[in-house]
């Protein structure tokens, strides 16, 4: 006698499964499949959304009254504790070496200055590990983050921002300076270079009423320009030059004396007697 698969026994048959395990499950699912008939597998696949292979292996079981363990344990990837036993405690070492305290000292937390990438490299040239049982760079970051050593900058220490000789400097500053204005025969100029300006057709973010044309993807620029001013005090006269390399002492010596002949024209000099 074949059964016919109804709601009523669908919702049975549910909730006998809710309530089995492991290889009962099995051989419940293969009698209620012999009890279909033929195609009940099928049948079954189909209604009741049981699967195939599970389906043939309780099949199995029930005619040959063999029940088939479940090695549920030797399931999945095995930790990398299990399979690199020394692996944490390389990792820590090199952590502890390479890592450093909260200048500020507002938490005992350590940094680590080490990176993933560097951790693997040392793993497998100064540890002797095989590159191909070594985990990658992410699964390297995740362990050191477990053990504690987080990836985050800190400055050594912070420099002072003033010293205790900062106010006399600074006295002395402002009288060498008032003695040089007090000079007619002395000048007093600020020199300064700025940042590198790249010369081309680039696009520098700015806003023109004109149509400019820059290089959409070819960012060389055609040369590059450190530019060196020359500033007196007392006139509010500025020099400003170029140059294509480092602006280097003999440049700033040579740009001062190709001013000289304008700056001696305002300067008394007084000749003892």
């Amino acid at each position: 006698m074949e059964l016919r698969i109804t709601p009523e026994l669908k919702g049975v048959w549910a909730e006998t499964l809710a309530q089995l395990r492991g290889a009962s499950r099995r051989v419940f699912m293969a009698s209620v499949i012999k009890g279909i008939g033929r195609g009940g597998a099928r049948q079954a696949q189909i209604a009741l959304g049981w699967d195939r292979t599970t389906i043939r292996k309780g099949l199995h079981e029930l005619n040959r009254g063999v029940e088939c363990i479940d090695a549920v344990a030797q399931r999945g990837r095995k930790p990398l504790e299990e399979i690199l036993p020394k692996l944490e405690a390389d990792l820590r070492e090199m952590g502890e070496a390479t890592s450093q305290t909260d200048p500020t000292f507002r938490t005992t937390q350590l940094y680590r200055r080490l990176t993933a990438g560097e951790a693997r490299r040392r793993l497998i040239e100064e540890k002797g590990y095989d590159p191909d049982a070594v985990p990658s760079e992410r699964s390297l970051r995740r362990k050191l983050s477990a053990l504690g050593f987080k990836p985050r900058r800190v400055a050594k220490s912070k420099p002072l921002r003033k010293v205790p000789e900062t106010e006399a400097i600074f006295e002395a500053v402002h009288r060498i300076n008032g003695e040089a204005d007090a000079d007619s025969g002395a000048i007093r100029l600020s020199v300064d270079t700025k940042a590198v300006v790249p010369i081309g057709e680039l696009s520098r973010g700015g806003k023109s009423r004109q149509a400019q044309r820059a290089l959409d993807h070819d960012l060389e620029p055609v040369t590059k320009l450190t530019p060196f001013a020359i500033h007196r005090l007392d006139t509010a006269e500025t020099w400003l030059s170029f140059t294509t390399g480092s602006a280097t002492a003999d440049f700033m010596v040579d740009r001062l004396h190709a001013i000289w002949p304008t700056l001696k024209k305002t300067v008394i000099v007084h000749i003892p007697s």
